[in-house]
Order: structure tokens, then sequence, then C-alpha cells
């Protein structure tokens, strides 16, 4: 038993590998498409394909033109949408803008700044009152250290009262 081996006729590289460019390289192959440059072709017509795009590309600006008229025509409620997601996922957003803002390459010379508010940082991730907050949110042992510090001092300034610093100003001061 032998094999068949079937003979097919030779068949002939595209324009681009056999090294023709220019206006024969399209010669017998039809119509390129304006944005990419592949050769169109088509298996059926319709009214609303471009003639001048090839499949993908027709398909893509007719997606693209759907979903713009979409977004008009539901603006307000996609807006509101995404409002109270951000909203309730505030974390979520906290996290995301942080992982952004470390990935984008900085320059030797440009001056950091705090990832959460962005106010001018010399070598910290964020500014004292940022870095605060994120303690008070993140670590609860600091938060009620904290909260007893400050409780403390308050108690202090209601035994003493509000203190007067007239003896120590200027007499002209006081007088006035």
């Amino acid at each position: 038993m032998g094999m068949i081996q079937t003979e097919s006729a030779p068949t002939t590289a595209p324009a681009a590998m056999r090294g023709v460019t220019g206006p024969e390289a399209g010669a017998g192959q039809g119509p390129a498409c304006a944005e990419c440059g592949q050769q169109i072709v088509r298996r059926r017509r319709s009214a609303r394909q471009n003639s001048a795009l090839c499949l993908a590309c027709d398909q893509k600006a007719r997606r693209s033109a759907y979903f713009q008229r979409y977004y008009e025509t539901h603006k307000d409620r996609i807006l509101a949408k995404n409002r109270r997601w951000a909203k309730d996922n505030k974390h979520k957003l906290v996290l995301l803008r942080q992982a952004r803002q470390a990935r984008l390459p900085r320059e030797a010379g440009q001056p950091r700044a705090c990832i959460d508010c962005g106010t001018l940082v010399v070598r910290a991730q964020r500014c004292r009152r940022c870095y605060i907050r994120f303690r008070y949110a993140t670590d609860q042992e600091y938060r009620a250290r904290r909260l007893a510090t400050t409780r403390r001092w308050l108690d202090r300034r209601q035994r003493l009262g509000p203190r007067l610093d007239t003896a120590a100003a200027p007499a002209g001061v006081a007088a006035n």
C-alpha cells in the first residue's frame, strides 16, 4: 500500500513576500482597507458596511458608533451608577490610585508627591496628615494609643481651663 501524493497547482507568494511594493503590489488583489491596509474581502454585502474598510475595521467602527450613541442616550444613568460605585468602594479607589501612581515612571528631577492628596513630600510616600489618616484606618493599636493621648490632652485642658497668655504679652498689645 503506497501513499497517495496529491499535487496541487503551484501557489504564488503574496506581493510583499516577493519584494514587490507600490501600485503593482495590489494589482489583482482588490482594494485595500483605509484604516489598516489589509486587503478587503467581502463574503456578504450590506448597506451598513463601509466599502473603504475591511471587515474587522468596519465592525470596530460600527461598534464604536453604537457605544457612543448608547452612552449619549444613557449618560446620566451611567454617571450616577459610577458615582454610587465610587461612594460604596472608596477603599478600592484609593488602592487603585496608589497602584497607578506607583506604576508611573518618575524622572530624577521630578519632585515626589503624596500618593493620597498630591502634596509635595521629600522622601515619604504620604504627607504627615495622610500618613496619620492611613495609620488610623489600618492600625488599630496606633488608633487606640492616639485616641487615649488625645483624651488625656483634652481632660487636662478642661481641668486647667483656658490659658490666658496676657502676662507673657507686652503691655502695649494687651492694652489695645
